[in-house]
C-alpha cells in the first residue's frame, strides 16, 4: 500500500487525537472498549478507505483546476474572435468608404474639355464694320461640391476618418463623442448616415443597448435609403434581444426579413430568430 502523507490525511489524523487524549485522561478505562476502538481504526487503515477518499478528493481538486483553466482559455478565445470580427467589420466599412468617396472625387477633379471652335475658312467673308459689341459675360467659376450644401468635403472626410480611427483603436467613448460632434457639424454630409450607424455601434459594443437602439432608430428614420439601413435594423433586433425584449426583437427582425429578404442582414436575422424562438 502506498501510504502518502497528504494535508487532508494529516488533518483527519489530527482530528482523532482529542479522542485519544480524552481516553488517556480518564481515571477508569475499559480495556475491551479501548481495544475495540483500536481495532476499528486498524481496519480502516488496512482497508485503505481513508487513503482512497483522500485520492478522490485530490483528483476532484485537479479536475476543478483543469476545468477552470479550460474555461479561462475559452473565454480568452471568444474575446479574440469577437475582436477579430469587429476589426473585419470596421475594415470592410473603411474600404467601402474609400470606394464611395473615390468616384465623386474623380468626377469633380476631371478637367472639363474646352468647347470646340469651328475652324475659320478662308472663303468666309469678313463681317461688315459695326459698332463695337459688348464684351461677352464672364464665365462663372466651376462650383465646388461644397457650394450647394455648404459642406467642405475635405473637412468632412477628415472629421469622419478621425472618429472612425478612434473606433478602430477601441477608444469607444472617445469615438462616440467624435461621431456626435461630426453629426452636429455635418448633418447633411456624405458620411452622415455612416456616422450615425457607427455612433450606434459604439454603444452596442460597450453593451449600452438602450442608447444603441436610439441611435440606430435615428438612422432608420433620417436615412431610409442608406446602405447601413439593413444592418441598423439588425442591430436594433439584436439589442432588444440582449435587453430581454424578445417580442420586440422578433418583430424587428421579422420586418427586416420581409422588407429586405435578399440582404446579408436578413440571413443573420433568420439565425437570430431561430435562437430566440427555441
Amino acid at each position: 500500500m502506498n501510504l502518502r502523507p497528504t494535508a487532508t490525511f494529516l488533518a483527519m489524523v489530527v482530528g482523532l487525537l482529542p479522542c485519544a487524549g480524552s481516553l488517556a485522561q480518564a481515571p477508569v478505562v475499559d480495556a475491551r472498549e479501548l481495544d475495540e476502538r483500536l481495532k476499528r481504526l486498524e481496519r480502516l487503515f488496512d482497508s485503505g478507505a481513508l487513503f482512497k477518499l483522500v485520492d478522490e478528493m485530490d483528483s476532484l481538486a485537479a479536475e476543478v483546476r483543469e476545468l477552470r483553466g479550460q474555461q479561462e482559455a475559452l473565454s480568452h478565445r471568444i474575446e479574440q474572435m469577437e475582436e477579430r470580427q469587429r476589426q473585419l467589420y470596421l475594415d470592410a466599412d473603411q474600404r467601402l468608404q474609400r470606394i464611395e468617396s473615390a468616384a465623386p472625387a474623380q468626377t469633380a477633379d476631371a478637367p472639363s474639355s474646352p468647347p470646340s471652335t469651328p475652324p475659320a475658312t478662308p472663303t468666309t467673308p469678313a463681317p461688315p464694320a459695326a459698332a463695337p459689341s459688348q464684351p461677352p459675360p464672364a464665365t462663372p467659376p466651376i462650383a465646388r461640391a461644397s457650394d450647394a450644401t455648404g459642406v467642405d468635403p475635405f473637412a468632412e472626410q477628415q472629421a469622419y476618418q478621425s472618429a472612425f480611427n478612434l473606433l478602430k483603436s477601441g477608444s469607444y467613448d472617445e469615438a462616440a463623442v467624435a461621431f456626435q460632434r461630426f453629426i452636429a457639424e455635418f448633418p447633411a454630409g456624405s458620411y452622415a448616415d455612416n456616422a450615425q450607424y457607427w455612433l450606434g455601434e459604439t454603444f452596442y459594443i460597450t453593451r449600452r443597448f438602450k442608447e444603441a437602439v436610439q441611435e440606430f432608430e435615428r438612422l432608420v428614420s433620417a436615412h431610409p435609403a442608406s446602405q447601413k439601413l439593413t444592418h441598423a435594423l439588425l442591430k436594433i433586433g439584436y439589442a432588444h434581444d440582449e435587453l430581454g425584449n424578445l417580442k420586440e426583437a422578433e418583430r424587428v427582425l421579422t420586418e427586416l426579413i420581409e422588407r429586405h429578404p435578399q440582404s446579408a442582414a436578413a440571413g443573420l436575422a433568420r439565425k437570430r430568430l431561430t435562437s430566440i424562438r427555441q
